[in-house]
């Protein structure tokens, strides 16, 4: 494993200290998603943990209308993978795909659960991924409950500056849950009033 990124979200993130980080370099290895590959697919279990280096996964659920809605979009230096599924050793509901080539480090369910079993600061660490993933949905629930389209919109902008220069329109509308012509009719209103300011 030879990752600055990495190395930092181990220490940093997941507070695990050298000689924790050292148990586990073995068992990173590095993938690459070519764009609209899968990480997972629904009705699979997952049985690894992606740390993104580059690249933008959008996690997604297709309705009985055969519509998609996005659930999550993850970038580079966040974790991927369908947590419940990867615990509880059951099929996934939904799809986790790559919408750019994507690099990632990714580690074995099972080499993860026996670095939780030996070890307990990548106990602790096992603990903060769970929080961490409670806390998104929970912000994310939170945010398409409680924000109108505008405000939802002018933070996703601010939570990630860098993707609608890297993702089709309609993604980010589904993503913000409102359909594609009413976020151009939200970008043109922003624009002129803008302009006029």
């Amino acid at each position: 494993m030879n990752s600055e990124a990495l190395l930092s979200f181990l220490k940093e993130n997941l507070k695990l200290n050298d000689d924790e980080i050292e148990m586990s370099k073995h068992l990173w290895k590095k993938v690459t998603y070519e764009k609209g590959s899968y990480f997972n697919q629904r009705g699979d279990i997952c049985l690894q943990l992606g740390f993104i280096e580059k690249g933008i996964f959008r996690t997604y659920f297709i309705d009985d209308h055969s519509k998609e809605h996005i659930l999550f979009l993850s970038g580079r230096g966040e974790l991927v993978t369908a947590l419940r599924s990867m615990t509880k050793k059951i099929q996934c509901t939904y799809y986790i795909e790559a919408i750019v080539e994507s690099s990632i480090w990714v580690i074995n369910v099972d080499d993860l659960e026996n670095l939780y079993e030996i070890s307990k600061g990548w106990e602790r660490a096992g603990r903060i991924i769970a929080e961490e993933s409670f806390f998104a949905l929970l912000h994310r629930m939170e945010t398409i409950s409680f924000l109108c389209a505008r405000d939802r919109y002018m933070q996703f902008l601010k939570e990630f500056p860098d993707l609608p220069s890297h993702i089709p329109q309609y993604y980010i509308a589904s993503f913000l849950g409102m359909e594609n012509p009413s976020l151009s009719r939200l970008k043109r209103g922003i624009t002129t009033n803008k302009q006029n300011s």
